[in-house]
Formats: structure tokens, C-alpha cells, sequence
């Protein structure tokens, strides 16, 4: 009887630990920073977007909107809507360091937040396009889409990653 309670102690103890090395090697190779350059992964992602309500704006309409300067960063793709009776929005950055996502991150759901606020009272489907939006962070690059193809766009995004 001991000998079996030894070997299933043994059996738990090593799918344990396969659980543990499994998960830290997901969590390094998700997070792990791009060697892609950043036109390349912006060339990627705005094949797929439909410019009839974005347009591609300037660095200055970025500190306006985000409160971020980006001169910060290796990369700042960004989409604003054509008009401001549209939700539609398209960040794609690339850090100089993983250590900016959480600000960035901050900034973006300040964003987003505001950006709802802004269609809740008198435009329901906007303001539904903008609860639905998506933010992936991988690695040294962050996307933010608000768009009816935004995980046709976040595809394109991880894919030229």
C-alpha cells in the first residue's frame, strides 16, 4: 500500500511541476519583445483598416487625445475618427520599453472611457463600437482598436509580430 501512495506523491509532484514550467514558458514567450520593425508591423495593420472613418492624424492629435508624447516612443501609428460623430480608433505603439505598457495602458483606458462617455447619452451604436473595443499588449507593442474589424485589425497586429 505505501509503495502506491509513493508513486502517485511522485506522479502529483511532476505534473505539478509540468503545470509550473508550462505556464513561465507561455508567460516569457507571450511577453517577449519584437524584432519586427514598427512600419513593417504598421504596414501589417492598416492594410486591414477601412479608412472611411479614420484617418491617419499627427503626433500632436496623439498628446491632445492621450496626454503622451511620441517622441517617448520607437513607433506611433495613429487613427483618428474622420469625424467626432464616429467612435472609430486605431493606436499601434512601439515601446522603447516594456516598462512604458502600464502608462500607456492607463492612457488608453482614459481614452476608451472617455470616448464612451461621450456616445452613452445620444449615439447607441457608437457608443455600443465603443464598449467593444479591443487592447493587446504583446511584448514591446500595444494595440488599441475601436472598429467594427477589430479582431480582423488585432489579427493582422499579432500576425507581424
Amino acid at each position: 500500500m505505501k509503495a502506491n501512495n509513493i508513486i502517485y506523491t511522485i506522479i502529483r509532484i511532476l505534473l505539478v511541476a509540468g503545470l509550473i514550467a508550462a505556464i513561465v514558458i507561455f508567460v516569457f514567450l507571450r511577453n517577449s519583445e519584437s524584432l519586427t520593425p514598427a512600419q513593417e508591423v504598421f504596414d501589417k495593420v492598416t492594410a486591414t483598416v477601412n479608412s472611411e472613418k479614420m484617418e491617419i492624424s499627427t503626433d500632436r492629435y496623439f498628446k491632445k487625445y492621450y496626454g503622451l508624447n511620441a517622441a517617448d516612443y520607437d513607433g506611433v501609428l495613429y487613427y483618428a475618427p474622420v469625424s467626432n460623430m464616429d467612435a472609430e480608433e486605431l493606436l499601434v505603439v512601439k515601446l522603447k520599453s516594456t516598462d512604458q505598457a502600464e502608462a500607456l495602458t492607463e492612457a488608453i483606458l482614459k481614452r476608451q472611457a472617455g470616448k464612451e462617455q461621450s456616445f452613452e447619452g445620444y449615439a447607441p451604436e457608437q457608443y455600443a463600437l465603443a464598449q467593444d473595443y479591443i487592447l493587446d499588449v504583446q511584448g514591446n507593442y500595444i494595440l488599441f482598436v475601436i472598429d467594427p474589424n477589430a479582431e480582423e485589425i488585432d489579427s493582422a497586429f499579432a500576425g507581424a509580430l
